[in-house]
């Protein structure tokens, strides 16, 4: 069975102002034999349609999408929303129900934590121990290699997921059994965490601690390092007793050294299986039926299943790489999307107008 950690998230905040791409001028539209129209214009593929006025009536005077207006969705360049009309009703609905409603769903490498910082990388739960000088040397080179060779498949937009799969439960399996043979003492963690330029995305710490304050549940759900993983959230004060993780946890020996894994494997694309819905994870929230789902991959689309009876869920993703590739199957998939945004003020305003 999966092993799952709980804890809970204490921080918060994130950076807002992203959405269809462009602002949107307005032109006057007439067709033979039919009353005048407006047509909202975007200089993005996020355009969900034009929407239609009676003549004589200004658009001022008709706001289509009060709370997504109210939020600066509407003219935020980084934003993508397909579906104004029914991201206009999840927002809506979620802001009227109320914390006691809500509960997260919430991925973790590059989605709680940064892409990049003041120009470099920042190092996901994988990339910690394969960037840290702890490590054996041929333990990165051989890392290395394997991500060379099973990232452009994790990501490419070509394949289905059940192609993916056998590559990702290989990848996963062959790295696992590399830290095994190195050794990896459990006091080396902290400090590897320590040493990296691992950072949550701006805004977390403010996002965690209002989720604190309001009791509102937030699982944490990772195919990395769940180790390493939680010496994050302790580093930036921001695992408290509201979040529960869920993920890949090191099996020690009595000296403290790993030696293979808790569980079920966790990988991309199974965090929608067994790992915490063949659980009552779920079934101890009752009435919490308005989900808000982050994740920067196609395969957290599905971690939400298993909510009994979801009335709300509405999928923020962070799209932080191939955009151009990869951004029509993300705004298929995800309610709103968002482009290279390292913050979370987009679900830190969603948040505020809750209370």
């Amino acid at each position: 069975m999966i092993v799952s950690r709980g804890v809970v998230f204490r921080a918060g905040g994130r950076q807002l102002s992203r959405v269809l791409g462009g602002a949107r001028p307005t032109e006057q539209i007439t067709e033979p034999g039919k009353s005048s129209a407006i047509r909202l214009k975007s200089s993005g593929p996020s355009d969900s349609g034009f929407c239609q006025f009676t003549a004589g009536i200004m658009p001022e005077t008709v706001p289509m999408y009060q709370t997504l207006e109210k939020l600066g969705l509407l003219n935020a360049a980084h934003v993508r929303i397909k579906d104004l009309a029914r991201v206009e009703e999840l927002v809506s609905s979620l802001a009227s129900s109320g914390f006691s409603k809500l509960q997260l769903v919430v991925d973790y490498d590059f989605t709680l934590t940064r892409v990049h910082y003041e120009g470099q990388r920042c190092h996901c739960s994988w990339g910690i121990m394969d960037n840290s000088s702890l490590m054996p040397s041929f333990y990165r080179e051989e890392a290395n290699k394997l991500l060379a060779k099973y990232y452009p498949i994790e990501i490419d937009p070509k394949m289905s997921e059940e192609e993916k799969i056998p590559y990702m439960i290989e990848w996963y399996s062959q790295i696992h059994e590399l830290i095994i043979k190195c050794k990896v003492s459990q006091k080396s963690l902290e400090e590897m965490v320590t040493r990296s330029n691992a950072r949550l995305r701006d805004g977390t710490r403010d996002l965690c601690k209002k989720l604190h304050e309001k009791d509102v549940p937030v699982l944490v759900f990772s195919a990395g390092m769940g180790d390493i993983l939680e010496q994050v959230l302790r580093h930036f004060d921001v695992y408290t007793d509201n979040i529960k993780v869920v993920s890949n946890f090191f099996k020690y020996n009595e000296e403290g050294i790993v030696v293979g894994f808790e569980g079920d494997l966790i990988h991309m694309f199974n965090k929608n299986e067994n790992a915490i819905h063949s659980s009552d994870y779920f079934d101890k929230l009752t009435g919490r039926n308005n989900v808000i789902l982050l994740g920067d991959s196609l395969g957290d689309i599905k971690m939400a299943v298993g909510v009994p009876q979801p009335s709300n869920v509405l999928k923020i993703g962070f799209l932080n790489d191939k955009v151009e590739e990869r951004l029509e199957a993300y705004m298929n998939g995800f309610d709103i999307v968002l482009i290279d945004d390292q913050t979370m003020d987009v679900v830190n305003s969603i948040v505020r107008i809750m209370e």
